[in-house]
């Protein structure tokens, strides 16, 4: 799936799951706008089930063409769902779309601009919108967004203790702005859906503890119920997590993992253990930072590998032919592993990429979270130069 259209595809979890239950209506209508950057003259149309499941590998159920950059849809509609529209130009070539929900009775007013989605429409939408811009339009979310290109240009910062904690001072004042407004507005569903995809709350929070009754036991109930439980299954999954980190903190012995691909079996401990040191870098060909800290390790590579050092790439997350892309077009020379699950960083309590490991000779862990001239400085460490 196009990069724009899977960001777009996060972003629809902010509006539209809940409509008012006093719409009786089953008409949903989008009113579309695209932006210049988009070239597309119509759009496929995919519908989700109950479930919220949206299969783009069978046939659009529709096709909306675009008019002087506009759009207008409507369908007859029984209950909430995600939809998806994907962009089609006149070549046939698919471009970024959008994605949000389908609300019957409502109407949502879409616009596409940089390939990112901005929304409006009746009365849940702009519950959703009013959220959206309380929690944008501030000073605090200014100077995160000032801090966070900050980042961009010098990466080390995220290592910095004064850059961190300015971060953290702005963002738990919007979590209590936000909190303030839904207090204020528990009745509004619009604003509840998008707190909850904001990740600052927990959908027991919201929807058990601050959200008016009639939201969590109103006909989407059901809807609820399926986020709540995948609420509970995520904490579930970080509490191991947690453990997994626990479990391999500096001073451990390395966990081993398999990998097939090409009909050939690779395990880390074909390197890991052999009497070598052994830097392994956990990225993915999607990620700009590892891309950017790959040169840095070919360095190390070419520097030390003579010295009893070896460099080990394993790819995760990550599609094995745009791996191998990424591989051949930044022109790595040192080993990697490729086709992944997601066992494979889970095992190390990787929760995000790049995550550089230093093991010793006969495979402790010496050093994690390595980046920058951080890699390099713990190699001179301990090969004693």
């Amino acid at each position: 799936m196009n990069k724009h259209l899977r960001h777009i595809m996060c972003g629809a979890l902010a509006v539209g799951l809940l409509a008012s239950c006093n719409q009786k209506s089953k008409t949903f209508t989008i009113n579309g706008t695209v932006g210049d950057e988009i070239n597309a003259t119509a759009f496929y149309v995919y519908l989700g089930d109950r479930d919220l499941r949206v299969n783009t590998d069978t046939t659009p159920i529709d096709t909306i063409i675009v008019k002087d950059k506009k759009f207008t849809y409507s369908i007859d509609f029984d209950f909430p769902t995600l939809f998806l529209l994907v962009g089609v130009t006149d070549d046939g070539s698919l471009v970024p779309g959008c994605s949000d929900w389908v609300v019957p009775g409502e109407t949502i007013d879409l616009k596409i601009v940089d390939g990112f989605l901005q929304f409006d429409g009746s009365q849940f939408y702009h519950q959703a919108n009013n959220f959206v811009k309380i929690v944008r339009d501030n000073d605090s979310q200014k100077r995160i967004e000032e801090l966070q290109e900050q980042c961009q240009s010098h990466p080390e910062l995220q290592q910095d203790s004064a850059w961190n904690a300015e971060m953290l001072k702005a963002d738990q004042e919007i979590t209590k702005l936000s909190l303030d407004y839904l207090m204020a507005h528990n009745t509004e569903e619009g604003a509840f859906i998008v707190a909850y995809t904001s990740g600052r709350f927990s959908a027991i929070q919201l929807f058990d503890s601050i959200a008016a009754p009639e939201i969590r036991n109103g006909r989407f109930s059901h809807i609820i119920d399926l986020i709540i439980e995948g609420s509970q299954a995520d904490s579930e999954y970080m509490e191991h997590l947690a453990e997994n980190r626990m479990n391999t903190l500096i001073g451990t012995m390395f966990k081993d993992f398999a990998v097939e691909y090409n009909g050939t079996t690779q395990k880390l401990s074909d390197y890991v253990g052999k009497g070598q040191y052994v830097l392994v870098d956990f990225w993915a060909s999607w990620c700009q930072p590892c891309r950017r800290e790959i040169p840095n390790l070919i360095n190390i590579y070419n520097k030390y590998k003579d010295k009893n050092l070896n460099v080990v790439g394993v790819a995760v997350w990550d599609k094995a032919e745009d791996t191998e892309s990424a591989i051949k077009e930044l022109e790595v020379n040192y080993p990697q592993m490729i086709n992944t699950d997601d066992s494979c960083p889970f095992i190390y309590g990787i929760s995000g990429v790049p995550h550089v490991i230093l093991f010793g000779p006969e495979g402790r862990i010496l050093e994690r979270d390595l980046f920058g001239e951080e890699v390099e400085a713990a190699v001179c460490k301990h090969l004693g130069l």
